[in-house]
């Protein structure tokens, strides 16, 4: 270690004691960032300590990436800088918690699952199901903005997420928001750290409301072979009184899997399944079946794990996630098939809550073919783009990411993003570069 690194060690030391100053190279690896590692990793135990460390790091001008389970990390551009790695996976409790209330306040290290088992010995949970829930911690999950099959019936995290306290890149202690549902004072601040990747400030605690568990469920898939079929359904769905929790679309190759999950009294699952059975025969379905419980939580993972599952097919996996309206779906999903057969890619598509398309390109793992895939990737960022449609690539090799932008083209909102950066973090150290038009 160089006098220098010795130096700075010794000064971070003061602020979380040195046997929470992380140098080695070994330990360092577990922090890289798209084969960025930084100079120190840094394991606080309060909020007080992340603000010195944030001062500090504000006056030497030291770029910092705040980090938690490391399972969003491959989410966002490389940093342009990297020296600390911030790990709050150490402030992991819960801080409140009123059951009669449907309210809960906790730090963000806590992890999804251990939270999740909590939650469900009061008959409650939050409707999150990230990937890698074992390890995804909640605050990783809401700078992230990760998604969830739950999102047709509770919305994404922003419908949920009561207030924040945070940290911003000055070391400033703030909050927005507040712990209980019936807050309606003040600017909803707290909504802009959604998605935001550790770019404004670092979060130190987040309040959600918390939802009742369902009496029981149920999980029906309905088997297309028409693209046109299954949207039928689609607008079947959406136009009757039925109300499910879970609408999800699974497009591994010729066949289209509908997946739809009902949840309730068991009046409410039986209403369900007649109306659904009616309205997929109706739409020409291949086949319609219900799932048991084993066959449910198996599909449920997988609707959770799409992306690691694409990834374990090939490391080469490079998938979007698209935003659009269902009116638009149709004719860019068939353009969406075409560029990826024109190519001569194999591709997966997941269609979430009709708003979210999660297209997956799977070419072989052969860097030969990464011009191609570069080339591929860069005629669906336009493509979507040009339909009205939000795209941004969620996963894809360094090499693709270090040739193309995984955001899309900035627009008129950038100035005001520049803006808020400038507020919340003006010398610019947190995680600099990751997010939309390099802020």
């Amino acid at each position: 270690m160089s006098q220098v690194a010795v130096s700075l060690a010794s000064r971070l030391g003061e602020f979380v004691g040195a046997g929470r100053v992380l140098t080695d190279p070994a330990s360092l690896a577990a922090y890289e960032v798209d084969g960025r590692r930084p100079s120190a990793a840094l394991l606080p135990g309060s909020v007080a300590e992340i603000a010195e460390i944030l001062r500090f790091a504000s006056a030497e001008r030291l770029a910092v990436v705040p980090v938690g389970g490391k399972t969003h990390l491959h989410i966002g551009m490389p940093p342009h800088r990297y020296d600390l790695a911030l790990d709050v996976s150490g402030m992991n409790r819960v801080l409140a918690y009123e059951p009669h209330d449907l309210t809960l306040g906790v730090e963000p290290g806590i992890t999804y699952a251990e939270l999740d088992r909590s939650l469900r010995e009061k008959g409650q949970f939050l409707p999150l199901s990230p990937p890698f829930a074992e390890r995804a911690t909640l605050g990783g999950i809401v700078a992230a903005a990760a998604d969830t099959p739950l999102r047709y019936a509770h919305g994404t995290t922003r419908d949920f997420l009561l207030g924040v306290e945070f940290v911003t890149g000055e070391g400033i202690i703030s909050k927005s928001g507040g712990r209980v549902v019936k807050n309606v004072t003040g600017y909803d601040l707290h909504k802009l750290l959604i998605g935001s990747l550790g770019t404004l400030a670092v979060m130190t605690r987040l309040n959600f409301r918390t939802f009742p568990l369902p009496p029981s469920q149920k999980m029906f898939v309905a088997a297309f072979t028409e693209q046109s079929d299954a949207f039928a359904f689609c607008r079947a769905i959406m136009k009757s009184p039925l109300q499910p929790r879970i609408v999800d679309v699974l497009n591994p190759g010729a066949a289209r899997l509908f997946v739809i999950e009902a949840a309730g009294h068991e009046a409410v699952l039986e209403r369900h399944a007649r109306d659904l059975a009616a309205m997929s025969q109706d739409a020409h379905a291949a086949e319609f079946i219900a799932l048991d419980a084993n066959q449910r939580d198996h599909l449920f993972g997988c609707l959770c794990e799409f992306s690691r599952i694409a990834f374990g097919v090939t490391s080469a996996a490079t998938i979007f996630r698209v935003a659009t309206v269902p009116s638009a779906m149709p004719a860019l999903l068939a353009e969406m098939h075409t560029l990826a057969e024109r190519h001569a890619f194999d591709c997966a598509i997941l269609i979430r809550a009709l708003g979210v398309v999660y297209l997956a390109l799977l070419p072989p793992h052969d860097p030969k073919m990464y011009p191609q895939l570069l080339n591929c990737s860069r005629e669906l960022t336009t493509l979507c783009t040009t339909s009205g449609a939000a795209p941004m690539i969620e996963l894809c090799p360094l090499e693709i990411k270090n040739a193309l932008s995984i955001w899309p083209p900035v627009g008129s909102e950038h100035e005001i993003a520049q803006r808020l950066k400038r507020v919340f973090d003006p010398q610019g150290i947190l995680s600099p570069g990751r997010f939309r038009g390099g802020i």
